[in-house]
């Protein structure tokens, strides 16, 4: 699934290439947007589970936001982004964990006209409520993430995201299925650009 979401992403680049050959004309790309601002939408996946009939049931829904802002000293294609964003499972009356994450690191962008292609690399911390979960060790752990997506320029201010991350945390604990849920999983999120 997670394969399929990057062929996806990466299918999206050619569609966004056309205007990228407009901008050529245009001084677009010379003032490009220095700080972006995103709110939207997120589903994070559960890892594959074959035994299950429906094994990529069980993900968890949530929220995500993000602020990018320019590296100083570099080229405004490199900045720096902050990333916060909270999941969460209330399907089961006794297992509903609520996970957030707190990530910083660089984000390389592509300007193509009104539309950015970018790619990130982030660190940070994830914590996940134990009171769910009892058989956690430690309810605060590492969490990076790795991934990219496209914003579609409406205006020079305002962009649609589609964005796909591999998150990686290192929750401990004697159940599988906890294991499964919050570790080592795809996320895809999508929501509205403030580009300033």
């Amino acid at each position: 699934m997670i394969r399929k979401l990057f062929v996806v992403l990466l299918s999206a680049i050619p569609l966004a290439a056309p205007a990228g050959l407009l901008a050529q004309s245009a001084p677009f790309h010379r003032s490009a947007p220095n700080y972006e601002l995103y709110g939207g939408y997120s589903y994070v996946f559960r890892a594959y589970d074959s035994t299950q009939t429906n094994p990529f049931s069980g993900g968890m829904n949530g929220w995500d936001a993000s602020l990018r802002v320019p590296f100083p000293i570099f080229p405004s294609w490199l900045g720096i982004k902050g990333d916060v964003s909270g999941t969460y499972r209330n399907d089961a009356p006794n297992f509903n964990p609520h996970a957030y994450f707190f990530l910083l690191g660089p984000q390389v962008s592509v300007h193509l006209g009104r539309s950015t292609v970018f790619a990130h690399g982030l660190v940070g911390s994830s914590h996940l409520n134990d009171t769910a979960i009892p058989s956690l060790k430690s309810n605060t752990t590492l969490a990076t993430a790795v991934g990219g997506g496209l914003d579609i320029g409406f205006s020079r201010a305002l962009a649609w995201r589609i964005t796909g991350d591999y998150y990686n945390t290192n929750f401990q604990s004697s159940d599988v299925t906890v294991q499964q849920i919050v570790n080592s999983n795809g996320r895809i999120s999508t929501g509205l650009v403030l580009r300033f």
